[in-house]
């Protein structure tokens, strides 16, 4: 949790006494960043604990409930590539929101602090299919209309957040950031989870996956996050730039990528190199080098 600040600390005997008197035997609980986790049983039955620690962060875990419903109700039959955790309960401590849903008995198919950071290739096969899958869902459920309207508004907010960015990075990004505002009307809307990372992909011993934290998720995000994000994440931050890339070009493979989908894609990952510097600046783990390299790369190209 490196160069992450605590968010509203909560007092973690009171929540452990709100839980136990709902019916909750609680067996963990810590606050690393936003929110307050644990594992709590009910009727023997191991559950994990979700609590916002602001009312605002709360709104973030609220989306992140929906998600899950949704993943195990109304899209359950488009998506069948992998799961989520499902919801049992939920409430209010104190003003701030709280979900239990399903434990996870599974490992990360990577984690940033672990000297093992490989993924093996009939996982990065099964990325491919679920971020692939993710998109499918927009298809399903958004309009013609909703697209049109969802494109000016997420073409906006990518240009937006890049702006501010690169108000706050002490490095030069300008060239970045004339790269998307030129670049954004090439942007599409798809479904997207927003936060498609190797660590939020849970591995069971059943080879079932779990996709956990749909925090940042949104049916009208853009095409191609998903995608730029892991890619991103697992280059930068995992500092693996040869599994980013045989991702990539799996990806690829599977969705019949086009030249068309090169110039969709280019502003997007665009994006997460400017929140790849800002990153690097605050938590000590993304890596500048790599990030400069990718950028390097994405003006000669992306292929």
């Amino acid at each position: 949790m490196s160069g992450k600040e605590m968010h509203g600390k909560l007092n973690l005997e009171e929540v452990g006494r709100y839980f136990e008197n709902k019916g909750y035997k609680v067996q963990k609980l810590e606050q690393l960043w936003r929110h307050v986790t644990g594992q709590v049983k009910f009727e023997n039955e191991k559950l994990f604990l979700k609590l916002a620690s602001t009312e605002e962060i709360g709104e973030r875990t609220i989306n992140e409930a929906v998600w899950n419903k949704n993943v195990t109700s109304v899209w359950k039959k488009y998506l069948t590539t992998f799961k989520s955790p499902k919801i049992f309960d939920e409430g209010y401590f104190q003003d701030k929101y709280w979900f239990i849903g399903e434990f996870v008995f599974g490992k990360p198919l990577a984690e940033i602090d672990n000297k093992n950071n490989d993924i093996a290739v009939k996982d990065l096969h099964k990325v491919a299919e679920i971020a692939k899958n993710i998109m499918e869902i927009s298809r399903a459920s958004l309009l013609p209309k909703d697209r049109e309207s969802l494109k000016m508004v997420g073409a906006k907010s990518l240009v937006d957040n890049a702006r501010e960015w690169s108000k706050s990075i002490k490095r030069s990004t300008r060239d970045l950031l004339q790269f998307i505002e030129e670049r954004s009307d090439d942007m599409e809307i798809e479904a997207s989870h927003g936060d498609f990372t190797p660590w939020n992909i849970m591995k069971t011993e059943k080879s079932e996956y779990y996709l956990v934290d749909g925090e940042a998720a949104q049916m009208g995000g853009l095409k191609f996050y998903d995608v730029a994000y892991f890619y991103h994440r697992v280059y930068t931050k995992l500092k693996r730039p040869d599994l980013a890339e045989q991702f990539l070009k799996i990806f690829k493979e599977a969705y019949k990528w086009t030249e068309k989908n090169d110039n969709e894609f280019a502003p997007v990952l665009a994006s997460r190199i400017m929140g790849g510097y800002f990153d690097a600046e605050r938590d000590g783990v993304t890596s500048v080098e790599l990030n400069r390299e990718m950028e390097e790369r994405l003006y000669g190209g992306v292929k």
